[in-house]
Formats: structure tokens, sequence, C-alpha cells
């Protein structure tokens, strides 16, 4: 995220508004992406569509799409779902292909409700990287070394909802059990490495309606763990450890008949740390981020926004850095937006204005603008 001095105000203001939520969750076919500038060089973009097909009277098909390319996450995911009704909900299986057979996932799930229900339960068994030993039986690529597991990751998921006219909670996890892979060496008389990976998500997001206020809480902990060594332990375990935490709350409420105010705190906790051969190093960075938001309705169709926001940035590091950092500092910017409506389809945009003295040239008070853009079909 340091290659992007300005990242986390960056996605608060490239998120999909809130008032266009209800509409997604009531939809089950649609299209929606938010996009910006992160720095010269690198533009973020986080698409998503949705088609639902029927499979017979009791049983649907689903394909889920998903794109993130930015400075936190990069991956791209087309899950292809089978759902068959139950006495008790729906049983799903689900495949994800990859152009790499050995990345290619599967899925069983049980599920009751869905995102539009006020009550929502999903567990899921994900079978990770199912075909990553097909090799043994025939080789996958002509010239190319396979990376076969000794321990094979599993990822079980769990989606938990509650939803009502005046409050909400939703919560999720996902777990990445410890995995175990043979790496060969680079060159045939090369030492082979056994490489390790696991890691967890997990979200929590309250909503309620209260003395005239909309109020909202959430947290979200991402954490992965790696090594690299050679079998013959010639040299240490190369262990990285990563970790993103995140808490944030906020409050709205209608200031005037058209006019609506929000006050929002953000607070984001990351660490990584590199064992040798390639480190010993750490690198940790807190941000405390205060948004202010004024949105007002002009007509039925459009929304008018003007806001700042303000994050005070932390940084320590030592040792081993792959990365250069800015430091400790403050970045602040105020911003304005449109959000329209035509049809079906749902746009915003957002304009930022750079509010410090940068290190870099800055073009007149220009910050970076960020577009949202929503349909159903």
């Amino acid at each position: 995220m340091e290659e992007d001095d300005e990242s986390v105000m960056d996605h608060l203001l490239a998120r999909v508004p809130l008032a266009w939520r209800g509409e997604w969750e009531r939809s089950v076919q649609g299209f929606r992406t938010a996009q910006g500038c992160l720095t010269s060089a690198q533009w973020f973009m986080d698409n998503q569509i949705k088609v639902q097909s029927p499979l017979g009277k009791q049983a649907r098909f689903n394909l889920d799409f998903n794109q993130v390319a930015g400075d936190i996450s990069n991956y791209e995911f087309l899950d292809l779902w089978f759902r068959f009704a139950l006495r008790d909900g729906m049983l799903g299986a689900m495949f994800r292909p990859m152009s790499d057979k050995s990345r290619q996932d599967m899925a069983l799930a049980w599920e009751l409700g869905a995102d539009s229900s006020a009550f929502q339960l999903r567990a899921i068994y994900g079978f990770e990287d199912l075909f990553n030993n097909l090799w043994a039986w025939r080789q996958s690529q002509v010239g190319h070394v396979s990376e076969p597991y000794l321990r094979h990751p599993w990822e079980p998921a769990l989606v938990l909802a509650s939803r009502h006219q005046r409050w909400r909670i939703e919560l999720s996890g996902k777990y990445l059990t410890p995995s175990l892979k043979v790496i060969a060496g680079p060159a045939p008389a090369a030492v082979d490495h056994h490489a390790t990976l696991w890691g967890t998500l997990a979200d929590l997001n309250l909503e309620a309606q209260a003395l005239g206020f909309r109020w909202q809480a959430a947290t979200h902990n991402q954490q992965a763990r790696s090594t690299d060594q050679p079998i013959d332990y010639s040299t240490s375990d190369d262990r990285n450890f990563r970790r993103g935490w995140t808490a944030e709350a906020a409050a709205a409420r209608p200031l005037l008949r058209r006019l609506e105010g929000e006050v929002r705190y953000a607070y984001l906790e990351r660490t990584e740390t590199w064992g040798p051969p390639t480190g010993p190093g750490s690198f940790f960075g807190i941000d405390r981020v205060i948004q202010t938001d004024a949105l007002y309705r002009f007509a039925e169709r459009f929304t008018g926004r003007l806001g700042y926001v303000h994050d005070q940035i932390t940084i320590d590091k030592s040792g081993y850095q792959p990365t250069g950092t800015e430091g400790t500092r403050k970045e602040s910017r105020a911003y304005f937006g449109l959000d329209a409506r035509f049809g079906r389809v749902r746009i915003a945009g957002v304009e930022g204005i750079e509010l410090d003295l940068e290190p870099y040239a800055v073009y007149f008070h220009h910050d970076k603008a960020f577009i949202t853009l929503q349909t159903t079909f």
C-alpha cells in the first residue's frame, strides 16, 4: 500500500454508494464497478457480475465474476455455481476455472436464505488447487516442473447474516488450512524447496437506526504466513507474515429535507515481517482517518456530494524493506461528486482536491478521480 501514499483515502472514496446496496441485493442479475486513480501509473478496478438462470424447477445456475486490481490485492475469480433445492435450504457445487489447471478450485455449500432475505446462512467447504497433483499421471506442460502438495490446503468458510428494517448484522470468515508443497530447484542440480502457506479472512458489519441516526460499525481482518526453505535446511525458512486489520464507525442523519450529513472514523493497522535469509525486517503502519460527507438531493435522479477526509499515518520500520515509504505523514483532501440515475443505470463520480504540499507534482489542485457504476437486469 505504500506505493500509493493516499491508499486508505482512495479506497474509501472508490466505494460503491451505500444507497445502491438494496437494489443490488434484490436483483439476481447485475453488474457494478468501482474504478479510480491510485497513482500516475496505477488504476484501481473492482468489477462484479452476477447472472442467474434456471436449471429446472428445483435448481438454478449462478455465474459470479469478481475482478480486483489495485495496490492491496489482485485477483480474478469466475465462479460457476450449480444450486439444488433441498427440503431445508439448498445444496451448491462450484467450479472456479483458471488457465493454470493446478490453481483451479471447487467448493460445496449448504445455504439457507439469500443476500436479500432476513436470515442468511452459507456454509462452504473449498477445495483449493484441487487438480494440483494431476502432474503425477501426466505432465501438464512439457519442459515445466510441477509443484506437488505434500499437505493440501482446504478453505472452509461461513457467511451469517440477519437483516431487518432498522438493523442488520453480517458476519463472514474463511480459513485457509496450512499447506506444504515441493518447489523444484531453479537448476537440475539445485536443491528443492518446501513452501508453506496459511491465512484467514474475517469481516463483521453492524448497522442500526436509532435516535434519529443511521449507525454503522465494521471490522476487517486479513492475514497470511508463508515460508520457503531448502529441504536440506541449508538456510532459514524465509518466513513472511503479513496482516491488515481495520475498524470503522460512522453516523449519518438528515439535516434538512434534502440534505444528509455523515461522519466516519476509520482505523487501520498493517504489519509485515520478513525472516532470514531475506530478512530480518519489519514494517508497521497505522492509518487514522476522519471523513465528513454532505449529500444533497437536487432531484429524484441527482444527488450531489461534498466532503473532506484526513488521514494521520504513522510508520515504523526496520531492516529489510522491499519497497519505499513516505514515512510518518498526514494526508488531507477535499472532494465533490455527483450521483445520477438513468433508467436502471446508476453512476457516481468523485473528484479530489489536494490540500497538502506533496513531494511530487500536483496539477493545479487536481488530486484523484473515482467513478462507480451499477446496473441490474
